[in-house]
């Protein structure tokens, strides 16, 4: 470790960064591509599938999963906003 550049933090940052930047949306693409699947649309103009209920609440599952990791990282981010202005003090925030 450097006195200058801590690069234990710097990796853990990157790591985290590629994991929620390229993680969720690819999270979500999958969702919409099985719930494409479950419901039973087309593909290249063959009749259409009959719908998969198992399958769809998969998607559902997936779509949950990617709204409840950015909900709290919103959450997160406006805690102590949130802690000062309504007194609910989550995610750590700390008393003021």
């Amino acid at each position: 470790m450097s006195a200058w550049f801590n690069y234990a933090v710097a990796i853990k940052i990157v790591v985290f960064g590629l994991v929620v930047g390229a993680g969720l949306p690819a999270l979500f693409a999958m969702g919409v591509r099985i719930n494409a699947e479950g419901a039973g649309v087309a593909r290249h103009g063959d009749a259409v599938a009959q719908r998969n209920p198992l399958v769809l609440a998969v998607s559902w599952l997936i779509f949950t999963v990617v709204l409840v990791a950015v909900t709290v990282g919103v959450l997160f981010i406006a805690r102590d906003f949130i802690g000062h202005h309504a007194g609910w003090y989550i995610l750590g925030a700390k008393h003021a």
